[in-house]
């Protein structure tokens, strides 16, 4: 009841602005504290699944409301957030429930197969089984977010002359940011013809969810030259975009020079077979030997040595004239023309260094960085090159991306801030209360003084002996909390008694 009585004495000390003062002061430290009792009590809620269907997001929550976790539904209710603290205790319980199925299932859709089912959906099921299994590979590349694979079979005939053509379609939705090369669709239609009996690779058509048709059916050089080709070339550019763009940074600095380059690939291979002859290299490849003989009738003297027989021999040579034969292969891959184009800053760091007739000063000429650019290159003279000197818009400060993150510090901020606020609110109502009861105190004390004289009942007036305890209590805590008031009753005492 002291503590009570001594409140109400000190509110009826204080004026009507320190009493409204203090009625803002706890009023505002009350808000402040059921504020932030709500903010301790509030669980630091983190996601536990994003893009579920209806179903099996109803699924989760039902299992969560099971072990009486709360959790927060955001997204349409196709997130599910739930504190921290039960993140992975939570998914390892729900994948021991097999949550969440998911809209790909592969070869599990035979794990519940009932027996008696007819071959037809054996075959239905087969061939969902291995679109599903498809696209959760296809996911696996680094920026597909969802895939969808469809595959047609031929319809089998029993007097059909000629057998189907198996044919299958590829659905992707990319990641935001994200885009596919060349070599990538070619990876996809290989994979997917690869795992389909019978598919062939242009038979592959595959587009992205903005509808645009990233290999069609009969595109062989998209489907299996992609690699080889536009992939090449780009790779090809970026590397020699690289090349420019490192030595400007040695010297310029970081930001300040942007190249970018245009190249023709010959992406031919010819194969040429040169045969070269040289008549004075002479060959025998031939010979021919021919004889002939002749034999007369016998008889004696001169008639028997007429008839003698005469033999004649021909030879026969066949020459070929010597010849050389070169073959010569020449690989795809040769650059045929550059075209480069670049953007520097060659403003010198410090803008107040004069420069020359009144110009800005430079760190190099444009010419010395296009000898630069033609050498590191190795442009020739048929190669186009264009550099142009601009000044590159900065930043002043860097932007930052808001994110969930970024609001949790806010609301540690603002936790501390309002800690703060409460402290400099006690501290007011503190020294708010600490003055008005000193008043208060003091002015209970003069009003106890007798009605001779405020020094009367405290120097000179007789006092009965069960006052003496209580007087030096009052002049003690007269002395403690006003010593100049007691100073001028002790003066004004000195003047009566003179």
């Amino acid at each position: 009841m002291d503590f009570l009585q001594k409140i109400l004495l000190v509110w009826q000390k204080v004026s009507l602005v320190q009493r409204a003062l203090l009625a803002a002061v706890v009023v505002a430290a009350v808000l402040i504290g059921l504020l932030l009792a709500h903010w301790a009590r509030r669980p630091d809620m983190r996601m536990l699944y994003q893009e579920l269907s209806p179903a099996e997001a109803s699924k989760i929550t039902e299992k969560i409301s099971e072990k009486n976790i709360p959790y927060v539904l955001r997204d349409g209710g196709t997130t599910i957030y739930v504190p921290r603290q039960h993140v992975y205790q939570l998914r390892l319980d729900l994948a021991k429930e097999g949550l969440p199925t998911g809209d790909q299932r592969g070869y599990k859709l035979f794990d519940d197969e009932k027996i008696g089912v007819s071959p037809f959906v054996q075959n239905v099921n087969h061939k969902r089984a291995l679109q599903d299994e498809l696209a959760r590979s296809i996911q696996m590349i680094d920026g597909v977010d969802h895939v969808r694979v469809h595959i047609v079979d031929p319809e089998q005939r029993l007097f059909a002359s000629e057998e189907g053509v198996t044919s299958a379609s590829v659905v992707l939705r990319l990641k935001p940011g994200y885009r596919l090369s060349a070599s990538n669709i070619a990876a996809i239609t290989h994979l997917v013809s690869g795992s389909v009996k019978g598919l062939k690779s242009q038979n592959v058509t595959v587009i992205d969810s903005q509808g645009q048709l990233l290999s069609g059916e009969g595109d062989s050089t998209l489907a299996t030259g992609a690699g080889t080709v536009q992939d090449y070339k780009e790779r090809v550019e970026q590397a020699l975009v690289k090349k420019a763009e490192d030595m400007l940074t040695a010297v310029l600095g970081p930001g300040r020079a942007t190249v970018r380059v245009s190249a023709v690939v010959d992406m031919n291979s010819v194969s040429t077979v040169t045969e070269t002859y040289d008549p004075r290299a002479k060959v025998a490849t031939k010979e021919e030997v021919t004889n002939n003989k002749e034999t007369g009738a016998g008889g004696t003297g001169q008639q028997a040595a007429a008839g003698t027989s005469k033999t004649d021999e021909t030879v026969i040579t066949e020459y070929q004239v010597g010849k050389t034969i070169r073959q010569q292969v020449v690989l795809p891959g040769k650059i045929k023309s550059l075209s480069v184009a670049a953007f520097v800053d060659l403003s010198a760091a410090d803008a107040n260094q004069p420069g020359t007739a009144g110009q800005p000063a430079l760190i190099m000429e444009v010419t010395e960085v296009e000898q630069i650019i033609r050498t590191a290159l190795g442009l020739t003279d048929t190669d186009s090159l264009k550099v142009v000197h601009a000044k590159f818009q900065r930043p002043t400060q860097p932007l930052l991306e808001e994110g969930p993150s970024h609001w949790l510090r806010y609301l540690a901020l603002a936790k501390q801030l309002s800690l703060g606020i409460m402290a400099v609110c006690a501290l007011v109502v503190f020294r708010t209360f600490s003055k008005a009861r000193a008043k208060a105190i003091a002015a209970g004390g003069q009003q106890q003084l007798p009605e001779g004289g405020r020094a009367a009942g405290l120097l000179g007036a007789p006092v009965t002996p069960a006052e003496p305890v209580m007087v030096r209590r009052q002049i003690a805590h007269a002395l403690r909390n006003n010593p100049e008031q007691v100073r001028e009753m002790f003066l004004n005492w000195i003047e009566e008694r003179e």
